[in-house]
């Protein structure tokens, strides 16, 4: 899907409503979206009906924002009597759409958050001003599919017959101990195991660290898992952005010391930044032990 079709349905319950609808479609427009708004594609003396089944017809999504009033009117079964009756009841919303429908939450405290005709269906919020970013960017990886992107491939049932003793067994669910699915996090495992590797993300997403002993406060990190790795001395913060200019990405291995950041190219162009947190090697009996946080930029 490279420029989506996206329609969006909202009640114009005030300028300062209008305003953030319009201010949401322009950051959508922005990364590729092609909204259906209203405000820049309805014309004086178009059918607003015809209008609205047009844009749901020609679309591969349908942001619904749903205030209150939104929530009221669709309840009410009211449309198509004005800028105010824009919105999606059942009678507009046929089933065929109902897959494609995103309600998004503004304005709307109260308990009903989605029209009756919508069910159960999950929603995004943006009612909070202060989670704006985060939630624009739920909103955007849905619409580009890049949420599914994450769901990591299927694994092989370690119970089959191919594989059935009990030593391969506990090596499969050992694995387990050595990834972590979230995207942003922390990590710590004995790095003399597991080939030194630990994975952290999933799907597109996915980055397989790799690393081996160097000495003390310090360890070898290597690309042979990943397509790049990048270093910059004295890089102590993970950065907030994916502007890493400033990194070195020409080695196969880094000396990264506690304390440091690494940065992490997947072969899916995905980037994430790790920074070692503490480093324990192995010593009369001591466990050898790595321990980082990690950011996976989306």
């Amino acid at each position: 899907m490279v420029n989506p079709n996206v329609f969006i349905s909202y009640s114009h319950d005030n300028d300062a409503h209008k305003d953030w609808v319009l201010k949401l479609a322009t950051d959508l427009r922005s990364h590729g979206v092609n909204v259906i708004l209203d405000q820049w594609d309805l014309r004086l003396g178009n059918d607003l009906r015809f209008f609205m089944e047009q844009g749901l017809n020609s679309s591969n999504l349908v942001l619904c924002i749903c205030s209150e009033t939104y929530v009221q009117k669709a309840n009410l079964g009211h449309g198509g009597s004005g800028y105010e009756a824009m919105i999606m009841t059942q009678s507009l919303l046929r089933d065929q759409h109902l897959y494609f429908v995103i309600p998004v939450i503004r304005n709307n405290l109260g308990t009903q958050k989605t029209p009756l005709a919508f069910g159960s269906k999950s929603y995004i919020d943006f009612n909070d001003d202060d989670n704006y970013l985060a939630r624009y960017q739920e909103l955007l990886e849905r619409i580009y599919d890049e949420d599914v992107k994450r769901k990591p491939a299927l694994g092989e049932n370690p119970f089959s017959d191919k594989n059935a003793n009990s030593i391969t067994i506990m090596t499969t669910l050992e694995k387990s101990k050595y990834q972590n699915p979230l995207m942003e996090g922390t990590a710590s495992f004995d790095f003399k195991n597991n080939s030194g590797c630990f994975t952290i993300g999933t799907g597109d997403y996915e980055f397989v660290t790799s690393w081996s002993e160097c000495g003390i406060n310090t360890i070898y990190a290597y690309r042979d898992k990943v397509k790049l790795i990048g270093y910059r001395y004295g890089q102590h913060v993970i950065p907030d952005d994916t502007d890493f200019s400033s990194f070195d990405f020409t080695s196969r291995t880094r000396e990264v010391s506690v304390g440091e950041v690494l940065v992490l190219m997947n072969r899916h162009n995905k980037f994430a930044a790790v920074k070692i947190i503490n480093i324990e090697i192995q010593v009369r009996g001591k466990k050898a032990l790595l321990s980082f946080e990690y950011k996976i930029y989306s």
